[in-house]
């Protein structure tokens, strides 16, 4: 079965791997299961021999002694291409600069086309087709949060114009484990000045989750009504909390907004606090910084929330020892949760020991997604470090 969803550039980089396997041993996901379908050049090797089967000349592939997998083989290559969270620490590590989270986006596309992708998802394309929304809950309810919320205003910081949007995010609006990312963020920002909106229901699910389902297709209706909405507001600059809203913009959206500057709330700190704008107050504890993949890998974005933290007086900032672009996983990125959520979970586990290893008392991420598994993996543990967003962090010393 062809299809277009490989370019040219990815065909030649199909037949690139030198078979170093330098990605499996960076592979979390391949630490935890050991499963060889998991790890990334033998799932690159298996796709590779799939589509050469399919797409070579018949006489080239008897030659080749090439044929196509059949029903179980196809399913087992599906299981090992979704237990994956796309976090690119296998490209990362590549000596050859095979742009591999690219190549995972394009096979998921192939094998969902086919019908190959877990059920799971289907529930999850469902919802953002029927709700605009992926878990499934009426979107009218996207701005809820401001409901519980001590001292909101009564527009609910709803406006018609405005020249900063905050885009919240799904899990950012109706997960009640981080509501405290966008209640801080929204705080933050009325504290400093911003003349901002959030778009309550008229924020829809920028479609992440089905882009990296494989589903790219199913996200052009939710593009063309975020773009509208955006430029009836009027903003010159939008703001995300969650760095997977963030990278969709920036790589999917932002050709349609010319002049409009996209930012994560980390880059946002950061500015205000390098033009002199705020000023940080004391925190006598020792703090450490897990970069979200999706901000730092997927996006370029390490130093930001680096100079923030490192500019709070009194505060010790220690490194882990895989930090940037070899920074460890979460476990909820890439649909895990909903492929394989034992995994998932390992991940955030094994990520969250590396963290309390270097002695620190609060983890600092950036991200609502790895603030949520890393904080279950702290509560399943018992652990007694604590794990908070950077924007949480800055308003608690934020200096009136």
């Amino acid at each position: 079965m062809p299809s277009n969803n490989f370019t040219i550039k990815q065909l030649i980089e199909l037949d690139a791997c030198s078979k170093c396997y330098e990605c499996v041993r960076w592979c979390q996901a391949y630490e935890e299961r050991k499963d060889d379908l998991v790890a990334p050049a033998l799932r690159l090797r298996a796709f590779r021999a799939m589509l050469k089967a399919e797409r070579g000349l018949p006489l080239l592939r008897r030659l080749l002694g090439g044929r196509k997998p059949d029903g179980d083989e196809l399913k087992a290559m599906a299981e090992g291409a979704y237990r994956c969270t796309l976090c690119a620490r296998c490209a990362a590590a590549c000596p050859n600069k095979i742009d591999l989270r690219e190549l995972w986006l394009s096979i998921r596309q192939e094998l969902a086309e086919r019908g190959l992708h877990p059920n799971g998802l289907n529930l999850a394309r469902d919802a953002v087709r029927k709700q605009r929304n992926v878990v499934n809950y009426p979107n009218e309810e996207r701005a809820l949060w401001v409901d519980y919320m001590m001292e909101a205003p009564e527009d609910a910081y709803q406006r018609d114009r405005a020249e900063v949007v905050y885009y919240v995010g799904c899990v950012g609006s109706f997960s009640p484990a981080v509501q405290s990312i966008p209640e801080a963020f929204v705080q933050f920002l009325t504290r400093t000045g911003a003349d901002f909106t959030i778009l309550g229901a008229r924020e829809w699910c920028c479609g992440f989750p089905l882009l990296v389902a494989g589903m790219r297709q199913e996200m052009e209706v939710l593009k063309r009504h975020n773009v509208e909405v955006v430029r009836e507001v009027g903003a010159k600059t939008m703001v995300f909390t969650c760095p997977s809203c963030y990278n969709t913009w920036l790589n999917e959206y932002s050709v349609e907004l010319p002049g409009v500057e996209l930012l994560h709330s980390t880059q946002y700190v950061e500015k205000l606090l390098r033009e002199g704008k705020i000023r940080l107050g004391e925190l006598g504890q020792k703090i450490t910084y897990h970069d979200p993949c999706d901000l730092g890998r997927n996006s370029g974005v390490f130093e930001p929330p680096r100079a923030v933290l490192r500019s709070i007086p009194g505060a010790e900032f220690v490194e882990i020892e895989y930090n940037r672009a070899r920074g460890l996983c979460c476990g909820g990125g890439g649909d895990l949760e909903i492929s394989d959520p034992q995994l998932a979970g390992a991940e955030a586990s094994s990520t969250l020991a590396a963290f309390e290893a270097t002695g620190a008392d609060v983890i600092v991420t950036a991200c609502q997604q790895c603030k949520r598994s890393l904080q279950t993996a702290k509560e399943k543990k018992g652990s007694k470090i604590r794990v908070t967003d950077l924007v949480e962090l800055a308003l608690q010393v934020l200096e009136d």
